[in-house]
């Protein structure tokens, strides 16, 4: 897979998943998804992702 479609598959799972974010958190993740520059860059912020709703 591209980067691109990397980017794109993150983007719909966080759109399509059954984490509690609100419109804004999502519009900052798919940000930060955006601004990453390779798979390493992905994966951190799919990692700091996951802190955010993990007490809710």
């Amino acid at each position: 897979m591209t980067e691109h479609q990397w980017k794109e598959f993150s983007k719909y799972f966080l759109d399509n998943g059954n984490r509690k974010l609100s419109t804004e958190e999502k519009e900052r993740i798919k940000f930060a998804i955006d601004q990453a520059n390779n798979l390493n860059d992905l994966l951190q912020v799919a990692f700091a992702s996951l802190s955010i709703d993990a007490g809710r």
